[in-house]
C-alpha cells in the first residue's frame, strides 16, 4: 500500500459515521458503491477540470487558475486541499522554489477514466463552440500543453497570434530550448511567425472538427513568415487529445 494512502481509507468509505471522508458541503450518497465514492471525490464543481489540467501538464497555481476562468483563488485553494486530503494530489517544490501540484499514483490512475469521459462526450455531445465558450487565453494554454515539442527548432522561436473575434486581440508563444511559454504582453523578441486566425476557427482546428489545411484555404487562418517557419507550424501545432474521436464522429 502506498505510504501516502490513509490506512483506514476503505473503512472510512464504508462507515456512514465517518463524516470527514465525505466531500465537504456535499451530502454522501450512503451507498456501498465505487461509482458513488467516485462521485463524492470528484463531483464538486471544478474538481474534475482541475484533475484534467493536472493530467495535461499544469502544475503551478497560476497555470491552473488561468486555465479555469471563473474560479476564484479561494475556491481553487479549497479544491486543491481537498484533492490532497483525498490522496489524489501532492505538493512539491518546483525548480523555481515555488509550490507545484502533482497527481499521486492514485490521481494518475484517473487519466484513462478522464480521457474516456472526454471521448464519450465528444461522441455523444460534440458540437461547434458557441461564442461564450471562446477564450483565447484558455486556447493558448491548451495549445502550449499539446504542442509537439520535439518538432520545435532548437533556436528560439517567437510566434505571434493575431485573433479576430476575441476580447484579447493577440498573444505570443515563445519557445526556448523546445519549451513553449505563452505571453500576453510583447516579449520584445523578433517575431518569426505570425498566425492570423479567427478564434472560433482555431478552436475548430484544435478540437479536430476542421482541418488546418481547410481553414487556410478558407482564409480564416493565415501564416506570415519564412517558408521554413510556415511549414514547421503544422508539425508542432498539436491538437486536442480528443481530436481523433471528433474526426471519427464527423466522418461517420
Amino acid at each position: 500500500m502506498p505510504l501516502w494512502l490513509p490506512v483506514r481509507k476503505y473503512e472510512k468509505w464504508t462507515d456512514s459515521a465517518a463524516r470527514g471522508w465525505q466531500t465537504r458541503g456535499v451530502r454522501g450518497y450512503g451507498q456501498y458503491c465505487p461509482v458513488a465514492k467516485a462521485a463524492e471525490v470528484l463531483g464538486e464543481r471544478w474538481t474534475l477540470l482541475i484533475v484534467r489540467d493536472l493530467i495535461t501538464g499544469a502544475h503551478r497555481f497560476t497555470d491552473l487558475q488561468r486555465g479555469l476562468p471563473g474560479i476564484s483563488r479561494t475556491l481553487l485553494s479549497q479544491r486543491l486541499r481537498r484533492l490532497q486530503h483525498d490522496g489524489l494530489l501532492e505538493q512539491r517544490v518546483g525548480t523555481s522554489g515555488r509550490a507545484e501540484y502533482w497527481l499521486t499514483e492514485l490521481g494518475n490512475d484517473l487519466e484513462p477514466a478522464v480521457m474516456a469521459l472526454g471521448e464519450w462526450a465528444t461522441r455523444g455531445y460534440g458540437r461547434d463552440p458557441i461564442r461564450a465558450e471562446l477564450d483565447s487565453d484558455v486556447l493558448m494554454l491548451w495549445m502550449e500543453r499539446q504542442a509537439r515539442r520535439d518538432s520545435f527548432p532548437h533556436d528560439r522561436l517567437v510566434v505571434r497570434f493575431e485573433f479576430s473575434g476575441s476580447r484579447v486581440p493577440r498573444s505570443w508563444l515563445v519557445v526556448e530550448e523546445q519549451v513553449p511559454s505563452v505571453c500576453h504582453d510583447d516579449p520584445g523578441f523578433e517575431v518569426d511567425l505570425t498566425v492570423t486566425a479567427d478564434l472560433r476557427e482555431l478552436y475548430l482546428v484544435f478540437s479536430g472538427r476542421l482541418a488546418l489545411s481547410a481553414a487556410m484555404r478558407k482564409g480564416t487562418i493565415a501564416l506570415d513568415g519564412a517558408p521554413a517557419q510556415r511549414r514547421g507550424f503544422s508539425r508542432w501545432f498539436g491538437l486536442s487529445p480528443f481530436a481523433p474521436v471528433a474526426r471519427e464522429t464527423l466522418a461517420s
